[in-house]
């Protein structure tokens, strides 16, 4: 197993905590721990993968510096970060995925207990941890129906939701060439603003793949966003 960490957004929703330093290194605690830094102690120690690939854009050498660190890392550098979403810098680590792989965005934290429970799960070609809870507008949802998820996006009424996707996933190896063909194709489009879930979608609107949802309601999770996600994460994880 491998794992895909996003790292090239900047974080403009932080304001002046990212002028400086990428989202993804501000730090945890008063030892200078940082997001970034707790993922990848999850990835490498204690999942034991088999390499990390980090995809960077904004400050990309302060990323580099703290891969260092860790002896399974491999940057690839996302030239176009600024001009495209999430699924541009995925887009970009495809070719360098050989196995069933973790997927991640650097800024946000799950407990290791959730980790492990994903890693191990058997069934399904994409496995999308949730929490179960009632969800804003804004949240990325879900809909799960006879055990399969069958609706993500943050663009319907939240009271159809099922919960709230943690932004955190399992894909099988047989979903990287289909990642690939799917992305080209809402690339070749012309938007390149399409998040990961994007894909997701379109294999649930196809009856492509087996979407599997994993409830991890009793693990603690913060996605860094905002101020107060950032004084969250540092409370709960720091």
């Amino acid at each position: 197993m491998v794992a895909l960490v996003l790292a090239a957004g900047r974080g403009s929703r932080l304001g002046n905590y990212t002028d400086n330093i990428p989202k993804s290194l501000l730090p945890l605690n008063k030892e200078g721990n940082t997001l970034l830094d707790f993922n990848l102690d999850i990835l490498e120690n204690q999942l034991n993968v088999d390499k990390i690939i980090i995809v960077t854009g904004y400050e990309s050498e302060q990323i580099e510096k703290v891969a260092k660190n860790y002896s399974k890392t491999q940057i690839i550098y996302n030239p176009f970060w600024n001009h495209c979403n999430v699924l541009g810098s995925m887009y970009m680590a495809l070719d360098l995925l050989d196995d069933d792989f973790l997927f991640l965005h650097a800024d946000t934290l799950m407990e290791s207990g959730a980790w492990i429970e994903l890693s191990k799960a058997k069934k399904g070609d994409m496995i999308l941890p949730y929490d179960d809870k009632t969800c804003g507008e804004e949240e990325m949802k879900i809909i799960i129906e006879n055990g399969k998820v069958t609706k993500i996006s943050k663009e319907f009424d939240a009271k159809l939701a099922s919960g709230e996707f943690v932004g955190i996933a399992l894909f099988r190896k047989n979903t990287i060439s289909y990642f690939k063909d799917i992305a080209t194709k809402l690339f070749k489009e012309g938007n390149l603003k399409h998040y990961m879930e994007s894909v997701v979608q379109y294999a649930i609107n196809h009856n492509d793949k087996d979407i599997i949802p994993l409830n991890i309601s009793q693990y603690s999770f913060v996605e860094v966003d905002f101020e107060e996600d950032y004084f969250k994460a540092k409370q709960v994880f720091g």
